[in-house]
């Protein structure tokens, strides 16, 4: 099927089965294969999880990231299972994901495994939902939400429960913004031997005995580490940062059954010392068991917070390049199990575009490229001397538009997209006149 992808109307193609696969007969066989009770989410993607917790049993540091997004289909007004998404009562799904990267520390090297776990459920609503509700967003309220046993808020740190503890000679560090900021999430990290780096969102209280009285203030006044540059994609110089560190005892917050343990955890604080004139600095503060004694050690948990970008870059691979809110299929089922299978297809793309970043005159490897599309890729675009890693990329990328002159910037997802698409009608046309 994939070698069926072609340019829809205006040279823009995704989201839709229609738009991305031209051949009528292929089209219909995708759409009877989204119909079959037994194609859901879980099923597409639970192969693709398991072939990445198997490599991260290899010796090595790991990155499990893990954010939210929503997959909003405001056009769909008639489909079913479909539940409410910010204001204005669009309606849509939630996807939570776990990508998987190996860094290396010493190369300043990452590489994108893939997802460990990925879980697309819809928003129950209190309310009828062409009625507004009474808090005029077409959902539930927080009480009701958090007195559920099923909250939403137990998704996080799922994935690193059911993947169980790393192997022998590995590290698994789960990284994660605010809105992980949850107390028994630190608690699960610690009894799993997981290392963690959680950006702080509330100002918990500490026990007594502390010049203040809370979380945020104390890292804040934290003594000073040093001074660090954080690269930064749109600028040459990177951010300017100073770092603080601590070690600091949670008080444990009152729970129905009694209040919970304290816990004593690390402290980074990072705050931006070059913001521009009125332009509020960035500030982190960030919770972690990981050693933050020295410059190089509090660097390491910042770099750590920093990777987190990889899960913003597969969303924006997922909408605006695969067009995955674009679909028009009937059901919350079938429109899942097209996120999965997109999703897998955004985790590819996302590779290659890591690989060609960080290491881009690396020789591309083989046995991860198709020989087919490796073959027209060389007649449309012919490397100079060996294929790298950068090399593939462009070339993709050229196929989508990309002029690669010395004042463009990095390749955009939708341009990246239309390449991929206009290659894979080439790779068809291709072993069709190589078939005997």
């Amino acid at each position: 099927m994939g070698a069926a992808f072609a340019q829809g109307e205006g040279g823009v193609a995704g989201g839709t089965i229609t738009s991305v696969i031209r051949d009528r007969h292929q089209a219909k066989a995708a759409y009877r294969l989204l119909g079959c009770a037994q194609v859901t989410h879980q099923a597409v993607i639970n192969g693709h999880g398991a072939e990445v917790l198997k490599a991260m049993q290899e010796p090595g540091d790991y990155l499990l990231i893990e954010d939210t997004t929503a997959i909003a289909y405001p056009g769909l007004k008639q489909a079913q299972g479909l539940g409410p998404i910010g204001e204005r009562y669009t309606r849509g799904l939630w996807a939570h994901q776990t990508l998987v990267l190996e860094v290396d520390w010493e190369e300043d090297r990452q590489t994108l495994l893939g997802l460990l776990d990925q879980h697309v459920w819809a928003r129950p609503s209190v309310c009828d939902e062409n009625q507004p509700s009474q808090n005029g967003r077409g959902k539930e309220s927080n009480h009701a939400r958090q007195s559920r046993p099923d909250r939403e808020s137990q998704r996080w740190g799922k994935a690193l429960e059911q993947a169980g503890g790393p192997a022998k000679g590995t590290t698994w560090t789960y990284v994660a913004d605010r809105e992980s900021d949850i107390y028994e999430l630190l608690q699960k990290a610690s009894l799993n031997d997981w290392s963690y780096v959680i950006r702080a969102s509330y100002p918990r209280a500490l026990l007594a005995g502390n010049e203040v009285d809370n979380l945020l203030l104390a890292a804040q006044t934290a003594p000073l580490i040093g001074q660090v540059r954080v690269p930064l994609a749109r600028s040459k110089d990177g951010m300017l940062v100073e770092l603080r560190s601590t070690t600091l005892t949670l008080r444990g917050p009152s729970r129905p059954g009694g209040r919970l343990p304290d816990l004593t955890r690390n402290v980074v604080h990072a705050r931006q010392l070059d913001a521009a004139s009125g332009q509020e600095p960035a500030c982190w503060t960030l919770l972690t068991d990981l050693p933050v004694q020295t410059l190089k050690q509090c660097e390491r948990v910042l770099s750590s917070y920093s990777c987190r970008w990889t899960v913003e870059e597969f969303h924006k691979a997922m909408k605006t390049g695969l067009k995955v809110q674009s679909s028009q299929l009937s059901d919350a089922r079938r429109l899942s199990a097209l996120i999965g299978i997109l999703s897998v297809v955004a985790v590819f793309l996302l590779q290659h575009k890591l690989a060609a970043r960080s290491d881009p005159d690396a020789p591309l490897a083989q046995d991860q490229i198709d020989p087919s599309m490796l073959a027209v890729l060389r007649q449309v675009d012919a490397p100079q001397g060996p294929a790298t890693r950068r090399w593939f990329w462009i070339a993709i990328a050229k196929l989508g538009g990309y002029q690669n002159r010395p004042s463009d910037g990095s390749p955009g997802w939708l341009t990246l997209w239309r390449g991929w698409q206009t290659l894979m009608i080439l790779v068809r046309g291709y072993d069709l006149a190589r078939a005997p």
